[in-house]
């Protein structure tokens, strides 16, 4: 009866002993420090960690003039000397081309290429002032330093 006794017991510390390995994953390793580079292998006790994703860079419009549109009611002001101020529509149009993610059409109005959408000639001197007249929290003289005439 002594050996049925035993092979539980035997079986039992088998099984115990096998538990007690440790596990692939509980291997030891520094924690990530540097970001993987691509193309190259990873090495298993150095762990690389990836890089967060690039955010995507704001999709320019591909043409201005449905932009520019907002700013139809600037053209008395623009064009005019007798109006003596803008309208808060021309000012609602005016900032609204940078909300709709538009900035770079304001180099159109820097180039004087809204001056076809005009009925008159435009007075750039009116339109440089625009911005101080609105309140816009920029400054369209900084903006033009950045222009050039590719705008789309």
């Amino acid at each position: 009866m002594a050996p049925s006794i035993n092979i539980p017991i035997a079986l039992l510390i088998a099984f115990t002993a096998m538990s007690l390995q440790p596990s692939p994953s509980a291997a030891f390793s520094f924690p990530p420090i540097v970001p993987c580079i691509p193309g190259l292998p990873r090495i298993p006790l150095f762990p690389c960690y990836e890089p967060p994703p690039q955010p995507a860079p704001p999709k320019e419009p591909t043409e201005c003039r449905s932009h520019l549109m907002n700013m139809m009611p600037c053209a008395g002001f623009l064009t005019n000397t007798s109006v003596t101020a803008p309208s808060a529509t021309c000012c609602d149009g005016f900032t609204r081309v940078a909300h709709e993610g538009a900035a770079i059409c304001y180099c159109r109005v820097v180039n004087g290429d809204i001056g076809q959408l005009f009925p008159a000639p435009m007075n750039f001197t009116r339109m440089f002032a625009l911005d101080t007249a609105c309140s816009a929290p920029f400054q369209l003289r900084a903006l033009a330093k950045h222009c050039d005439t590719g705008a789309p």
